[in-house]
């Protein structure tokens, strides 16, 4: 069997706590630090802790688990081994977040604001050391004068031929297919035993599909191989390990080993957060109605909250108005639809749309106390029995016995008695819900649920139309009105992967922007 190479398994045993406990922030020391410090509390809090440590509210939903800020190992940055990064690299981080984590990118911020929430990270390295005084790496390593600086990047030269060749045999000879494979597709005879520092299972990358976290250019991984990522089995590959010419070889070959559709997601990235909607005189009549190919929709990147081997990248977005109802439009890829969940082992496709109340950015989990969201939430499988043809449990299990309970003994089926909306009969494919924080959802009355919706599934495509009046009289409700934006993010479930709730793959926040009044109407 097969051995890790020495320098990993002196990276492995080196890889432990200190014993360092983080500091709880100070408040009230720095005022220029409140605005950050305010940031942070509604936006990135619930996942890495007020203090830092990466053990916030829903940090057990997601993996990988959230950065503990106050341990002062950062993965993707451009400074070498484990020094700390630079404000460049935690600006970055901040603003195109960690595709393929649940680390979202926060550019609705204004660049202000996350410089603000670079400063207040910086803040939350702090540690206490065995006197108990409060330390904060960054200004350590500043009084010391021991700041790194980034690693300079030589040209990149041309991938051709015979540079493919050259990456290969460093591949070969540095061993990285004892973790990520010999195809690449990171299933390397070592991945079983590989933890990071946490001592939590860990996966390598997968070359063949998986997002790279820290950016898919040739400088982002001429740079995570020169730095390693700090925390984790991958070990820097410095001057010691590696020439520049060779390093880039490597690269490219490791990008040679991309499947043409990841590839492609890779590239492609809106290039704002603004998603029109287009004024029409007739709304379409259907998710697959011809009307809708006139559009070019906004492709929306999505991110799995937990790892998914079959990841869906992004939905594309549509929407349309004609002055009284919005329309949106969500396709995404799914090559096997999954729509029936009645069983307690089946789990269904499912897409949501979240709004935010107030017209501001809340926190992206379901909002925050102060700015409160509308969600409209269709599943596959309540569309199933809106159409109905919803398997009845007696076809999936024939041997079982089944009592039949009449009107008006409705008190037999106690979740339909008690107004439960999952449990009533004929209703709509899409729930109407809201939530003020992470896990406060929860589903309007029945009188509230007013929310139409249709989904077909065509040529390996969900197609989901959602349809409301742009004004409601429910003060749950999300208001649209000509000529302003509201901020909205998406989410999407793949029952074949067995998704359901927290398991689900999200965007970042967007703005629908509606029309003025005045605007031109589209030809229907």
């Amino acid at each position: 069997m097969k051995t890790l190479p020495p320098a990993v398994i002196c990276l492995l045993t080196l890889l432990r706590t200190t014993g360092e406990l983080p500091a709880q922030p100070s408040a009230g020391t720095d005022p220029s630090l409140e605005g950050g410090r305010t940031l942070y509390e509604r936006h990135c809090s619930a996942c890495h802790a007020s203090n830092g440590d990466g053990n916030g509210p829903a940090a057990v939903w997601l993996y990988p688990k959230p950065r503990n800020f106050s341990a002062g190992l950062f993965k993707i940055k451009s400074t070498p081994g484990q020094a700390l990064p630079t404000d460049e690299d935690l600006f970055r981080t901040v603003t195109r977040g960690l595709p393929g984590s649940a680390m979202p990118g926060f550019s609705y911020l204004t660049e202000a604001e996350r410089r603000e929430l670079v400063r207040y990270v910086k803040h939350l390295t702090a540690y206490l050391n065995r006197e108990g005084i409060r330390i904060n790496r960054f200004e350590e390593a500043a009084a010391q004068g021991t700041l790194a600086q980034p690693v300079e990047v030589p040209p990149e030269p041309p991938a051709d031929v015979e540079e493919l060749g050259r990456g290969r045999e460093v591949y070969r000879r540095m061993q990285c297919a004892l973790c990520h494979g010999e195809t690449g597709a990171g299933d390397g005879p070592q991945v079983a035993s590989l933890r990071d520092i946490l001592g939590l299972p860990i996966r390598p990358r997968d070359f063949n599909t998986g997002q790279f976290r820290g950016g898919s250019t040739g400088r982002d991984l001429y740079l995570r191989i020169h730095n390693g990522l700090p925390g984790t089995p991958m070990i820097p590959y410095g001057p010691e390990q590696l020439k520049p010419e060779e390093r880039w070889a490597l690269v490219h070959y490791v990008i040679s080993l991309r499947r043409t559709d990841a590839a492609v997601n890779d590239l492609l990235a809106p290039e704002n957060n603004l998603i029109h909607v287009h004024p029409v005189s007739r709304l379409p009549a259907g998710p697959l109605d011809g009307f809708w190919d006139s559009l070019d929709p906004v492709r929306v990147p999505l991110n799995p909250l937990w790892p998914e081997p079959n990841q869906v990248y992004a939905v594309a977005v549509s929407a349309v108005t004609d002055g009284k109802r919005l329309t949106l439009l969500l396709q995404w890829q799914d090559d096997l639809p999954q729509n029936t969940a009645i069983r307690v082992q089946d789990f269904q496709d499912a897409a949501a749309v979240q709004f935010s109340m107030t017209g501001q950015y809340g926190f992206l989990g379901m909002g925050d106390k102060d700015h409160p969201v509308n969600l409209w939430h269709w599943k596959a499988g309540w569309q199933l029995e809106a159409d109905g043809r919803a398997p009845e449990m007696r076809n999936l299990y024939q041997a079982m016995h089944v009592d039949t309970y009449f009107q008006p003994e409705r008190h037999f089926a106690t979740a339909a008695s008690a107004g439960n909306v999952l449990a009533q009969a004929h209703r709509s494919p899409v729930e109407d819900a809201n939530a003020s924080g992470f896990g406060s959802f929860q589903s309007q009355p029945m009188k509230g649920q007013n929310v139409a919706g249709q989904g077909l599934w065509h040529a390996g495509f969900w197609n989901v139309m959602l349809v409301r009046d742009l004004k409601t009289p429910d003060p749950e409700d999300v208001q649209f009105a000509a000529g302003t934006t509201v901020p909205v993010a998406f989410a999407i479930w793949n029952g074949e992967q067995e998704d359901r709730n927290g398991r689900k793959m999200v965007s970042n926040w967007y703005q629908l922007v509606l029309a003025t009044a005045t605007a031109g109407t589209a030809n229907r």
